[in-house]
């Protein structure tokens, strides 16, 4: 016999073919996402990412992504944005298929900046993105924070005045700030950092000072070194070997820490005291002692070498007083040697130990001014009350000849070069309307600025190693080409003429004019060979900075508010980049320093 099914079984049976041939969504199953890793893109650059491999869904329909926040747009799956500035930023987006949404993060890092380190007024402290203008602030409300230093991965070392200075590393990444040195109470400020980003800071009460190394890697802070002077000297060399000088019974003594060991060694620990003067290309580090006839004499100390008295090798000059004065590029010791009334030139070489007489003429008294990178060393000799001649020294050749020599008193104002000829700048008392630039070769060769009004005696180099000169009254620059060897044949003029700063291209430089009144900011365009209006708006303009984007910052007042807003002029357009705030006040704002950096 037959069964028949059951009505209820029936009815299930057609209720699922129902279900089946209608096409509902109810089974539809959601987009799904898969973990985005940590994104990254470097500084000024629009970052993108393709979201689809990320991404699946089971019907293969066709999806919509959308962002939530954390800015940026999407073009079908491919998401685009250009973030404001150095740091870690979180996207937060959906993913429909029309039914269902799901929503996903994904974080990006931007690691790399050209920063510019922003004073407002005396109590806040931002980092300014050369490459977008974007604002970070770093402090607010503080009392007088300054820059002290930026580190390559991006941190800015600044400190906080007051009763009690306080020494503070602001991370752009995070920004997150750190307190070095809190530890040890007192006033801290800053003093060194090695070449892989660790900080120094000396903290703690009056002439009692600790010295502490900062990893802002791992965020640990150690205390290396006690009972320091307030103004005892810290310096790190090229092997990173931190040397610093150590208050013992009331005179200095010299210690050295070494980073990648952790530990501390003494260098010097005689009875007399000993100062620490600079650091040598090789590593080495020289330092000064009392001798035992109370002349100071010089020393130094590498690693690989131990310590070595620098010009013991010239029995003549035992008892005189040896002050280091510069140091070529091998890594030679330039230094003077005084006795009595005489004070003569020598250089040192660490590969020998040898002495070199660089000048020397009895009864006349040498003072090194300067050192070209081609390891020329430019000295002032005195030879009476009314007459001081100028003379060079080639440390690599030996060359020597008369920068100038007359019967009045040679100035040497500076000395610059392009890295192939150096050159030498005097103004003569004789003829202070002449401004003269000599090679410094064996044969020197002088170019003359005639004026036509006394010189200043405050000479400005550029970055390519271009010299601009200012008359004492303002009314005229001129600019003197070191690679060419030629001053412009037609100075720049005007009144109350003041430089700036460097330009926006190699040779450029930014100077401010008196202009009806107000002070206009212009820049002498060297490519061009003429001058360019930065800004001539009305009120007083002062050049603040060329920023590594080549970009010129400025402040003026706006209108009639008495407050220096911040500017950018990019060589054509110029930009307000500060304005009044939220609570509608409104700040003087100044560079106060700038760098790069990059993780």
């Amino acid at each position: 016999m037959a069964h028949r099914p059951h009505p209820s079984f029936l009815l299930g049976v057609a209720s699922l073919a129902a279900v089946a041939c209608s096409g509902s969504n109810s089974t539809n199953a959601a987009p799904r996402l898969a973990e985005v890793p940590q994104q990254s893109v470097l500084g000024g650059q629009t970052f993108t990412l393709d979201l689809a491999d990320y991404v699946t869904d089971r019907e293969g329909a066709t999806l919509t992504y959308a962002v939530s926040s954390g800015g940026g747009t999407f073009a079908g799956s491919s998401y685009s944005n250009a973030f404001d500035t150095m740091g870690l930023y979180t996207v937060e987006y959906t993913v429909s298929d029309g039914d269902k949404t799901t929503p996903g993060t994904f974080v990006v890092a931007v690691t790399s900046a050209n920063l510019v380190v922003v004073g407002e007024d005396g109590s806040g402290l931002l980092l300014l993105d050369s490459a977008t203008n974007a604002f970070v602030r770093v402090a607010g409300s503080a009392a007088a924070p300054g820059f002290d230093t930026g580190l390559a991965d991006g941190r800015t070392v600044y400190h906080l005045g007051g009763a009690s200075p306080q020494v503070w590393v602001f991370d752009p990444m995070t920004r997150g700030n750190t307190r070095l040195g809190a530890a040890a109470g007192g006033s801290a400020s800053y003093a060194a950092k090695t070449s892989d980003g660790k900080v120094l800071v000396l903290a703690g009460a009056s002439n009692q000072k600790h010295l502490y190394l900062y990893n802002p890697i791992s965020g640990l802070q150690r205390d290396i070194a006690q009972d320091l002077l307030d103004d005892a000297t810290v310096l790190v060399n090229s092997g990173d070997l931190v040397c610093y000088e150590m208050n013992v019974n009331g005179q200095t003594d010299i210690y050295a820490y070494d980073v990648a060991e952790d530990e501390t060694f003494a260098v010097a620990t005689e009875s007399t005291a000993e100062q620490l003067q600079a650091t040598l290309p090789n590593g080495g580090v020289v330092f000064s002692r009392i001798g035992g006839g109370g002349e100071s004499d010089l020393f130094c100390y590498r690693v690989a070498t131990g310590l070595v008295e620098i010009g013991s090798d010239v029995s003549g000059i035992a008892t005189a007083d040896k002050v280091y004065a510069g140091q070529g590029s091998a890594s030679q010791v330039v230094f003077t040697a005084s006795t009595g009334g005489t004070s003569d030139v020598y250089s040192w070489n660490p590969l020998n130990g040898q002495t070199t007489l660089v000048s020397g003429t009895s009864g006349n008294v040498d003072a090194v001014v300067g050192i070209g990178a081609g390891n020329e060393v430019v000295f002032e000799r005195t030879v009476s009350g009314s007459e001081t001649d100028a003379y060079f020294y080639d440390l690599d050749s030996g060359d020597t000849a008369a920068v100038r020599n007359a019967s009045d008193q040679s100035d040497v104002l500076a000395v610059s070069s392009d890295g192939t000829t150096a050159w030498a700048f005097v103004r003569p008392s004789g003829t202070t309307s002449s401004l003269l630039a000599v090679s410094l070769v064996a044969s020197p060769a002088t170019v003359t600025w005639a004026a036509g009004g006394a010189v200043g005696t405050t000479l400005h180099t550029l970055a390519n190693g271009d010299v601009v000169a200012l008359r004492s009254d303002g009314t005229a620059l001129n600019l003197f080409d070191v690679s060419a060897g030629a001053w412009l044949g037609s100075p720049i003029t005007g009144t109350d003429l003041a430089f700036g700063g460097d330009g926006v291209d190699t040779g450029d430089f930014a100077y401010t004019a008196e202009v009806s009144s107000q002070t206009d900011l212009l820049m002498w365009d060297a490519s061009a060979t003429n001058s360019v209006v930065i800004s001539d708006a009305g009120t007083d303009d002062t050049f603040q900075a060329r920023t590594q984007n080549g970009t010129i910052l400025y402040s003026r007042p706006v209108g009639s508010h008495s407050n220096d807003d911040l500017f950018v002029w990019d060589g054509s357009d110029n930009t307000q980049l500060t304005d009044e705030d939220a609570a509608s006040l409104r700040h003087d704002y100044g560079v106060l320093g700038k760098y790069a950096g990059s993780r």
